[in-house]
This record gives structure tokens, C-alpha cells and sequence, in this order.
């Protein structure tokens, strides 16, 4: 085994399924730099994916990376990056990721590894068995075409509880581009289409046993620190699952449920024994996270299919292997408003209703399993809309960019945060290669959130000096948090959560709670734990885990090292530029969503503002504004020198 620093296990598991044969590599060298999580795939990705090489290619590397502090008593430290080749990306289907929660990542930990690369095919169906050293590619011909949950329930009863399994379902089997790779009953690598890529290798499960642990430099502080921002964390968040009152079913039970390993909340609610609505002889049992409940609830997209209808189509998806979130925010909204123009009422004969249950089941499973008209939607919204060529020009509504649907963008289906906090966000979603989960929830949850819960008074000058104090402490300007201050300091903000998502990619911390930054109830607004900034909680917390001499400066600039690389591979690779940067500004054209409640209008993007806002971005991310490539001296600063021959 490679040399150990805690808390990494010095190697990772690299399997070809095409020769059959396992080694490992070593990651210490990388982890210093990279940290783990999505930094060190990052780092990986950059030598195993040459330019030319195809989402479904063999060759193609399909990775997953637990967080650098997994399987540590960290907060929330369950989430793992799996990243590689995107079939759903649009137009380029490039290098990005995705992540998931659940135990399965501690679980890879103490088995020894820091990461687990596939490449090749099978030529038949398989699964990975690992246990700790013992690595075993072995047939799965009798699980093939079965569900996520009952292959689920198929390695329990074979192999054990203590196992913990990723799997695909029939979506991922099927090549559909958005399906998605899950562990127990919801906790998914939803955007990115990695269960296609996994489908494509003939892969349809990873089950792992550890009987390791992972080294702890200064346990007793580690511990201490934990526990501090776990104190406040339950405080914030206790669990808190949706409440649908008089919907739920009769004899279905409600419990509390976090989707992760180390989690003090819980984002939904875990429930037990739902009738089903269209398959009536079946009961469904299962978790709510993320967008699932607007299955049940209907929100902005208004479908309301009632409690128990709602349940069972989520759960459904959730079994069938494929991703809630292109459903809610891309393909149903879309043929809603085809129809609002007399366009996509019916597909191969079929009456096209999204209010009827019977009609969302039939269509998810024809998605699945690729039958008949599900072989087109299963190609994803922009791909579908083209072969059809049906609602091609509504697409661009809904889909800001990357082939990914509305996500924090105060647009399409997503009307929130409003202007100018959209800008943030919208910048994320220019520079990434992906919607911004991690960077958005991070200003939306604080920002967005801080000023929804104060609701200030404009002339309130008491709390808006406070507001500009929470600007100046977290992103040197009072601008970056002003709901009036338009263009001005949105630039400083999305730099600092690019650099700030990609930290909890690599911690594998949760994106959602990550950063701690402002606290309503606080004097200042803003988090203190144990005399500590929250800007900084990060950094509290690794410290006596890692036990290293990294300086509070370089740990978080191992953020920006990393999301820097992957710039640089997108670059390589696909010849990434300004003008594909420059992709979303028709999209951020078009008015915001909702109702702007601090201006009284809904805004639309001045595109020639927007874009001396790019120029912003670039400069403070030390990016060239005309080729929006990094700079040599900002490769020489964050140490990549031996990267840029490969850039032109």
C-alpha cells in the first residue's frame, strides 16, 4: 500500500473491465495540492482523458472520489464527486461531474482507497466487489435489467448489510442520457449522465466493505472542532423534512432522514409504505430530497399530482435509474408551454397529459427502457426538441446552457434569486462546465436567504449598514450582497463560490450547508463558531484532521488550483473560450422570472453590461478577458506551469 497522510489512504483502485485486470496508484503526491473529492479527479482526469475521446468510448475514465475528509467525524462529510465524460452535456459532451451522499463513500475509505477509476468494457454485465484489497469483477447477467432499489435489496440479502452499493437501473443500462448512478433509495450522482456512461461499460454495480479506518492527526481537537460546528449546524437545521400535512396516505409512516454520512439535518423526509396511485397493488418506501417534492407539491411548474401519485412517480424515477431534476426543470416545463401554443399534445399516438399519473408513468418507463417515443425524450430536452423539431426555439428557455436545465438563475423554470443576485450565479453558470450547485447554493443560500428572512426596510438605515458590513466581511465590498447595487461587486461574489464549491467537492462536505456565512440571528449577520469566522469553518475543521503545515491561505487556494485545472482541460480538450463562455447571455436576456420584490420589475441582462461583468471576472479570477484563459503568471502562482504547453 502507498504511504498514508491522514486523512488519505495514499492510493487509489484503477480497474480496466476490459482486460479484467486492478492496480492502484499513488495519490499522496496529488492531495497536497488537490486536496481529494472533485480536486483530485480534477487532477487524474487531466491524464486519462486525451482530447477526442467519447463519453461511451472505453477508454473513457468514469471516476469516483470521496471527499478528502470522509469517513472523518467532519460535518456532513458524506458526499462523493463522480466525474468523467458527460453524455448529457450539450453541445460538447466534456469533462464534468456530479455527486452523491449516502455511506458509500466512507465505505471506499476504509477499504483503503481515495479514489476508484473505471475504464474499458465488459462484454458481459458485471459488478465490482471490493474488499479492501480484495478487488473481484463478477457476473451480473441475473441483475441486469432489474430496478436501483431491488438490486439494492438483491446485494443485502447476497452479500450483507454492512455493504454498501452504487448501481444503475435500466436508464443507465439503456444509455439515456440523463440517468443516474444511486445508492440506497434516492441518493443520486443526478446531472452529468454518469449512469450512461456506467451503463455503457456493462457495469451495473459497485459494492464495497471496509475494514479499515482513516488516520485522524489530532483526534481529540478534531473531534472538539467537529462537534462545535455540529452543535450549530443542528441549531440551523435540524431535521426539518417537508410536511404535506393531510396528503400523506393513510398508514404511510414519516420519518426524519439525512441523505448523508455526518449530516446534522435532513433536506426531506423518509416515508414508509405509500399506496401507490396507478400501480395500486404496489407500496412504495423511499426518500424525498432535492426537487422530488415538486412531484408532490407542484410548485412553479404546476403539477400538483397529490401525495400519493407524486410519491410514486418520484420513486419510480428513483428505481428506473433517472434523474428527477431534467423532468421538473427541463422536459416538463417545456412541453407545458409547447402545449400552451397547441404543439406536443400527443407522441406516437399518446396523448401527452403531465397532470395525469398514468401518463408520467408510461412515459418514464418508455424513457427507461428506450421504447418507442421514449427512445427520443430519452435523449434529454435540447436533443429531443432537434430530432422532433418541436419547441426547438422554447428550449433555450429552460436550458441556460451546458444541456443542463435552470438551476439558481432567477430564470426558466428556476424564477429565483431576483436581480441582481441572478448575476452571481449566472457567472457561475458561464465559467463552469456545469449548472452551479455547489457555488449557488452557496450565495443563494446565504445572501438570497439572509434577505429573504430579514425582509429589510428600504429605509431602514440601522439594518442595511449591517447588510453592507456582511459584503465588506465576506467579499470586500458592500455591493456584492446589495439588492440595489445591480452589476456592482456580483463578480467579487461568484469568484469567491467557484473557488468555495470546488472546496466542498473536494471536502466532501455538504453543498448545501457549505460555506457558513450568515446567521439572521446574529448582531453582525454573520457566522462565529468557537471564535472563528464562518468564511473560515473550512479550514477549522481540516486542520486538526490533516494534522499538515498548510497555511490557511494555501488550503483554500487549493481551490482554486483545482477549478483552475479543470479550465485548463476544457481548454485542451474542447477549445474553450470566451465566446463559449458567452453562451448564456441570450438566455439572461430575457426578463428574470418573478416579480424583482426590492425594484418592483422583472429584469432582464444589459448584454454589453453583462459582459464588462465578465471582464471583471476574468481579471479578479487572473484570466486573460480576450481568450478567457488563465494567465501565465497565474499559472505560476498557483503552481501549474507544467500545464500550460498544453494550452493555446
Amino acid at each position: 500500500m502507498a504511504d498514508k497522510v491522514a486523512p488519505w489512504t495514499g492510493q487509489v483502485l484503477h480497474v480496466d473491465l476490459t482486460t479484467g485486470t486492478t492496480r492502484t496508484l499513488p495519490s499522496v503526491p496529488y492531495v497536497f495540492s488537490f486536496l481529494g473529492g472533485r480536486g483530485l479527479a480534477a487532477r487524474f482526469a487531466w491524464d486519462l482523458i486525451p482530447p477526442g475521446v467519447k463519453p461511451f468510448d472505453p477508454e473513457a475514465p468514469l471516476m469516483f472520489f470521496p471527499g478528502a475528509l470522509m469517513g472523518t467525524p467532519a460535518p456532513s462529510s458524506g458526499r462523493v464527486t463522480i466525474a468523467g465524460l458527460s453524455p448529457q452535456a450539450y453541445p460538447h459532451e466534456w469533462y464534468t461531474r456530479s455527486n452523491l451522499g449516502g455511506h458509500w463513500g466512507p465505505m471506499l475509505k476504509y477499504a483503503g482507497y481515495d479514489g476508484l477509476i473505471v475504464t474499458g468494457k465488459a462484454s458481459s454485465p458485471v459488478y465490482l466487489q471490493i474488499e479492501d484489497d480484495q478487488v473481484s469483477i463478477r457476473e451480473a447477467d441475473d441483475l441486469w435489467g432489474r430496478g436501483l432499489i431491488e438490486t439494492q435489496r438483491i446485494f443485502r440479502e447476497r452479500l450483507g448489510p454492512a455493504w454498501r452499493v452504487l448501481a444503475i437501473g435500466p436508464a443507465g443500462e439503456n444509455l439515456v442520457r440523463y440517468a443516474v448512478i444511486a445508492t440506497g433509495t434516492e441518493s443520486a450522482a443526478g446531472q452529468g449522465g454518469f449512469g450512461a456512461v456506467m451503463g455503457s461499460k456493462n457495469l451495473k454495480a459497485i459494492a464495497v466493505l471496509g475494514h479499515g479506518g482513516v488516520g485522524i492527526a489530532h483526534p481529540e481537537e478534531a473531534l472538539r472542532r467537529s462537534r462545535q460546528v455540529s452543535r450549530w449546524l443542528r441549531k440551523r437545521y435540524g431535521p426539518q423534512p417537508i410536511d404535506f400535512g393531510a396528503n400523506i396516505a393513510q398508514g404511510a409512516k414519516q420519518r426524519y432522514a439525512p441523505c448523508s454520512y455526518q449530516c446534522q439535518g435532513s433536506c426531506g423526509g423518509f416515508y414508509v409504505d405509500v399506496p401507490g396511485a396507478v400501480y395500486k397493488d404496489r407500496k412504495y418506501t423511499g426518500h424525498l430530497f432535492c426537487c422530488a417534492p415538486i412531484f408532490v407539491k407542484g410548485g412553479w411548474i404546476k403539477i400538483d399530482l397529490g401525495f400519493e401519485a407524486g410519491f410514486e412517480v418520484a420513486q419510480l424515477c428513483n428505481d428506473l435509474g433517472l434523474n428527477h431534476w431534467e423532468f421538473i426543470f427541463g422536459i416538463a416545463p417545456w412541453i407545458l408551454c409547447c402545449q400552451e401554443r397547441g404543439e406536443f399534445l400527443e407522441i406516437g399516438g399518446t396523448k401527452v397529459d403531465l397532470h395525469d399519473p398514468y401518463f408520467w408513468v408510461e412515459m418514464i418507463e418508455k424513457i427507461a427502457r428506450r421504447e418507442d417515443w421514449g427512445d427520443v425524450l430519452a435523449e434529454g430536452g435540447p436533443r429531443a426538441a432537434k430530432i422532433l423539431g418541436v419547441g426547438e426555439d422554447i428550449i433555450p428557455d429552460f436550458y441556460p446552457a451546458w444541456g443542463q436545465a435552470s438551476h439558481w438563475d432567477g430564470h426558466g423554470s428556476f424564477p429565483s434569486p431576483p436581480f441582481p443576485l441572478w448575476l452571481v450565479t449566472s457567472l457561475q453558470w458561464a465559467m463552469d462546465t456545469r449548472d452551479p450547485m455547489g457555488g449557488g447554493h452557496g450565495y443563494t443560500t446565504n445572501i438570497a436567504g439572509l434577505l429573504r428572512k430579514l425582509k429589510p426596510d428600504p429605509n431602514d438605515e440601522a439594518i442595511w449598514k449591517k447588510i453592507a458590513h456582511v459584503g465588506e466581511a465576506l467579499y470586500g465590498s458592500a455591493a456584492a450582497v446589495d439588492p440595489y447595487a445591480g452589476y456592482a461587486g456580483k463578480a467579487l461574489a461568484a469568484v469567491f463560490h467557484h473557488g468555495r464549491g470546488m472546496l466542498k467537492d473536494s471536502l466532501g462536505i455538504c453543498d448545501n450547508i457549505f460555506p457558513l456565512l450568515t446567521d439572521s440571528e446574529a448582531e453582525d449577520l454573520l457566522v462565529h463558531i468557537d471564535g472563528v469566522e464562518g468564511k473560515y469553518l473550512e479550514y477549522y475543521i481540516f486542520e486538526p484532521i490533516s494534522g499538515l503545515e498548510l497555511s490557511r491561505e494555501d488550503f483554500y487556494q487549493a481551490a482554486v488550483r483545482a477549478f483552475t485545472l479543470e479550465r485548463l482541460l476544457a481548454i485542451r480538450n474542447w477549445g474553450r473560450d470566451r465566446s463559449t463562455d458567452e453562451t448564456i447571455i441570450p438566455y439572461l436576456e430575457k426578463p428574470e422570472g418573478s416579480e424583482n420584490p426590492f425594484l418592483g420589475q422583472r429584469v432582464a441582462v444589459d448584454p454589453a453590461r453583462y459582459r464588462e461583468l465578465m471582464d471583471e471576472y476574468y481579471r479578479l479570477a487572473g484570466w486573460d478577458p480576450e481568450t478567457a484563459h488563465p494567465l501565465p503568471e497565474t499559472l505560476q502562482r498557483l503552481g501549474l506551469e507544467e500545464f500550460a504547453v498544453n494550452v493555446k
